[in-house]
Formats: C-alpha cells, structure tokens, sequence
C-alpha cells in the first residue's frame, strides 16, 4: 500500500500544503478537497481504500491545517479559492485528473469545473451541489453582515488538551473518535500550556458576498464532465429537498447516491463512498482511454 507524503505548492499568498501519493505511473490523479475548517486529513481513513487504482493529492486550503495563512489584510472570499485551486492544477502536469470535493471543496471544485471544462475528466462532490447561492434581494444584509463580523473577529479558542478538541469534533461531526484522529492532528497545536485549532480565525468571517441563483445555474450548466454527488441520508437538509431537485436539473450529466451518515458522511460510510468513487472514476479513466486508443 502505497503511504501519503507532505509537500509543498507555491501560490500567490505563500505555500499550501499537502499530502501526496504521486508515482510515475499513468494512473488517474484524485485531487481530494476538503471542507471548511476542516483539513486534508479529512479523507485519510479513504486512503487504503483508493490508492490501488489512483494517484492522490490531497490539499490543505489556505488558512487550513498546514497551509499558510493570507497576511492580516487579506480574508478568504469564495472565489479566490478557486484561483488557489488552477495554481495547484497547473502544477499537476497533463495527469488524468478527478476532483473530490467535500463541503466546501465541492462547492469550489464545481465552480472551477466550470470555468476549465477541457481539463476536469469528472466530478465527485460530498455533501455539495454546487455552488452556495441566494436570492438577490438578500445582497445588502449580506454586505452588511459580512463587514460587521470582520470587526468583530474573534481570537482562537483555548482548550485545556489534545482530547479535549478530539471530543470537541466529535460532538459536532458525530464521526467515530478514530476516525477524526488525522482531522484533529493536523488541525490543532499546543501553544503554551493550551491547545489551538490552526485555522485562520479569519476562516469565520461571514462572506461580504454570495452570488445569485441565476449565477450558479449557470456555472453548474458549465460544467461539461460526468458528475458524482454522494450525499449522506442525515446530512444537510437542504441536499434533499426542492432546491437539491432544481439544482439536479441544471447539470448535463449528473448521479447521485446515498450513503448513511450527517454532514461529514464520507467517514462515517467509508467503505460504499469509497466504492463509489472507484466505480466512478474507473469506468470514466476506461472510457477516456478507448477514445484515445
């Protein structure tokens, strides 16, 4: 079984960090997106079960895990997430390349799916349809709230030990304590004599801006290559309901599945959103190869 090495990326803001599984090989590359304040290791317990059939690149967003963080100036809009994104694709090379997104990193997977279609060969986005969007009348209240919260930006948080943030996720994600295990080790650090999640408290910040419905209909009816959404049967509602249904109409080829499990469902059902991303990416790379041959 192949292991997962760190490395670095340089981009505009400093270095993003990873953890790679890279050979010389022709095998596809999965570049697996984690969610927000969450980090690469997020998808660690997924490793053993992917690294068979695929290379794996998996980053750590800016202000996450081991990334660096933007200067005091700078917060983390939507869409320079997106930009961070082609600079770590661009380093990549020509691979076969699948993007795994959960949360956060499905929403900005989709977006640069749109905007790069002759590059992306397919889509696997976790809890995520898509960009985040609201109707325009919410446009003020957004600008309004979003200048508030930065001055109102809170310090990190101190907790007393390592099992304290461990419990702490644990509650909030209801994922098995040794699943989490990476997710809390390469998201905290003992400062002193307390211990701090890494993040950037910047992270927590409410967006000055969200775009439009129309917006991301049509980024998602930009997005040209095979779609996979897993979606966890208790995670977020809003995945499930009438706006998951409109949404599902705009994609030009798109296949959800359901796994058991809450937001973070991708761990607590590793072993069928596993298969499900094999499956996948098996029969689009066979696909890609006959028409090239």
């Amino acid at each position: 079984m192949m292991t997962l090495q760190e490395r670095k990326f340089a981009v505009r803001h400093g270095d993003l960090a990873a953890q790679v599984c890279l050979t010389d090989s022709n095998k596809p590359v999965l570049l697996m997106l984690h969610g927000w304040q969450d980090n690469s290791g997020s998808f660690e317990p997924l490793v053993p079960l992917l690294t068979e059939r695929f290379d794996l690149v998996l980053p750590d967003w800016p202000g996450h895990g081991l990334s660096d963080h933007k200067g005091p100036d700078s917060f983390y809009p939507f869409f320079d997430y997106v930009d961070d994104l082609h600079q770590l694709i661009l380093q990549l090379g020509d691979r076969a390349l699948y993007l795994v997104g959960h949360s956060l990193g499905g929403l900005v997977a989709s977006c640069w799916c749109a905007a790069f279609p002759e590059r992306a060969k397919g889509l696997i986005m976790i809890e995520a349809l898509g960009p985040m969007s609201e109707r325009d009348d919410k446009v003020v209240e957004r600008l309004r709230s979003g200048v508030i919260s930065r001055e109102t930006l809170k310090q990190p948080r101190d907790l007393p030990s390592f099992e304290a943030a461990l419990k702490l996720r644990r509650g909030i994600n209801k994922v098995p304590m040794d699943d989490l295990l990476p997710l809390v080790r390469r998201g905290i650090e003992q400062r002193g004599e307390v211990w701090q999640w890494r993040h950037d408290a910047k992270l927590k910040t409410d967006s000055v801006y969200r775009m439009s419905t129309h917006h991301a209909e049509h980024l998602i009816r930009g997005i040209r290559c095979p779609v996979l959404a897993i979606i966890g049967d208790d995670g977020y509602p809003e995945l499930r309901g009438p706006m998951a249904q409109q949404r599902a109409a705009w994609f030009n080829d798109l296949t959800i599945e359901t796994v058991t499990g809450t937001h973070h469902c991708h761990l607590q059902s590793q072993a069928d959103t596993a298969a499900l991303i094999n499956d996948f990416v098996t029969k689009l790379h066979l696909i890609e190869y006959e028409d090239v041959n």
